[in-house]
């Protein structure tokens, strides 16, 4: 799949597009902001926070792009500002979140539900269920995804793997 998608949200026409070269500034800003609340005790160390953020944004993005070959990368605009970032890859048995995020200044307003409803309609239409892990401390994103029918199948102490069926409740 490429190209560019629209989901409609509270907030407006949402753009969904490829990620490019130039898009790497937001998206480590994004993922700087996106940390929970674990990461507190060393964001009183500016250095010490700078550098492990800039770690882990590095691991995560070789870790993904080698992970989810296949994956869309997308970023997501509203009025042509880009708000947030989505990762979702289709293996063919299921679709799978790899990872949602959106500006902290835009969460709570709709978006990321908007984001989900595309998704699950996505999968009610091709019979397959979705997955995604999500961290056992981001209980907003949590709360979320198990209203919007998602269960618990996993649990470790640091993340959750949650599924919503097909055709399952909302």
């Amino acid at each position: 799949m490429s190209g560019t998608f629209l989901v409609r949200s509270p907030e407006g026409l949402l753009r969904l597009r490829p990620e490019r070269d130039e898009d790497e500034a937001f998206r480590y800003r994004l993922f700087c902001e996106s940390r929970t609340k674990e990461w507190d005790p060393v964001r009183s160390n500016a250095v010490l926070f700078e550098q492990l953020m800039q770690h882990q944004f590095r691991a995560q993005t070789v870790g993904y792009r080698s992970q989810f070959p296949k994956a869309r990368f997308d970023i997501v605009e509203l009025d042509g500002r880009p708000i947030g970032r989505v990762v979702v890859d289709r293996p063919g048995t299921m679709i799978h979140v790899v990872d949602l995020a959106i500006v902290p200044s835009l969460r709570n307003r709709g978006i990321g539900t908007a984001m989900m409803q595309s998704v699950i309609d996505e999968a009610q239409h091709s019979g397959v269920p979705i997955q995604l892990y999500v961290s056992s401390e981001n209980d907003p994103s949590l709360r979320l995804y198990l209203r919007l029918g998602f269960a618990p199948i996993v649990s470790h102490p640091s993340y959750i793997l949650l599924e919503r069926q097909p055709g399952g409740d909302r």
